[in-house]
């Protein structure tokens, strides 16, 4: 497995200096991949050109290899009038910049849920993400679906029906142990046999509930069972990345530290991008 996480998670630091720190922080712990969802201030793909420029050289500088972008596509409910422009402004411009970094994988999500929607608004959402796959597969890009709560991809059933409605083979899951948890507010059994076929990439996350709030933890002390979830992924012979999510609010350095360090603990022999 690939161990990995994303320009944000290592550092709370958004200046124009964040991306040595970030870069050195990772190395140190052997993490070289990477997810591009915030470049410093900003979230990909409407970013600032010296900080992209910035990101590019040092990831250069630090060996990095960039295997997904997330621009927080479909990030927006059916009825809201940024939608198109998230299957048309935000799509093409993602897939422009990601093409001039290499990388072939772009993040979705499932469209948020609205109280005016209803059943029958599932097969609006396939559509949707239907089009964006084969737009992207067009230009040859791989599209990750990311379960969030609130979303139309939210329980592991939720992910299934949009996953077997799209159907296409360029068509994945990003398995998130934190935001299926906090939909689902049970064990990740279930939805990860129901899921497991579709995973290409994983998110980890923990965390517990207190009262119906979400708190985020470092790795091993929530409630997602990340050591179990790890055990599963690697009995099944999962060998892609593992995506570092430290999360914490408010987020401190120690947070990626004390959780990279962790999830290493339960790898004897991981697997690291080179």
């Amino acid at each position: 497995m690939i161990l990995s996480t994303v320009t944000d998670e290592v550092t709370p630091d958004r200046s124009s200096g964040a991306f040595p720190k970030i870069f050195s922080m990772a190395a140190d712990e052997g993490v070289r991949n990477f997810e591009i969802r915030m470049v410093e201030a900003k979230r990909f793909p409407v970013v600032e050109a010296a900080a992209w420029d910035r990101l590019k050289h040092w990831g250069e500088q630090f060996g990095v290899t960039y295997s997904t972008v997330s621009p927080g596509l479909y990030k927006a409910d059916l009825h809201s009038d940024l939608l198109p422009f998230h299957g048309n402004e935000i799509l093409s411009m993602s897939l422009d910049l990601a093409e001039r970094i290499g990388v072939t994988t772009l993040v979705t999500f499932g469209v948020e849920r609205s109280p005016l929607d209803t059943e029958a608004d599932r097969a609006r959402v396939i559509d949707l993400l239907g089009e964006a796959v084969d737009v992207a597969a067009a230009r040859g890009f791989d599209v990750q679906l990311e379960p969030i709560p609130g979303s139309w991809a939210d329980t592991g059933e939720s992910c299934l029906a949009l996953l077997e409605g799209v159907g296409r083979s360029s068509f994945g899951l990003v398995w998130d142990t934190g935001n299926i948890y906090e939909a689902e507010r049970k064990h990740f059994r279930e939805s990860y046999d129901l899921l497991r076929p579709h995973i290409r990439n994983v998110h980890l996350k923990d965390g517990s509930f207190e009262g119906d709030c979400m708190v985020w933890q470092h790795f091993g002390a929530g409630e997602t069972d990340v050591a179990a979830q790890v055990a599963a992924l690697a009995a099944d012979g999962y060998d892609g990345t593992l995506t570092v999510e430290p999360k914490r609010e408010p987020q401190e350095d120690v947070d990626f530290i004390a959780s990279i360090r962790y999830l290493k603990s339960l790898l004897p022999e991981p697997v690291v991008a080179a």
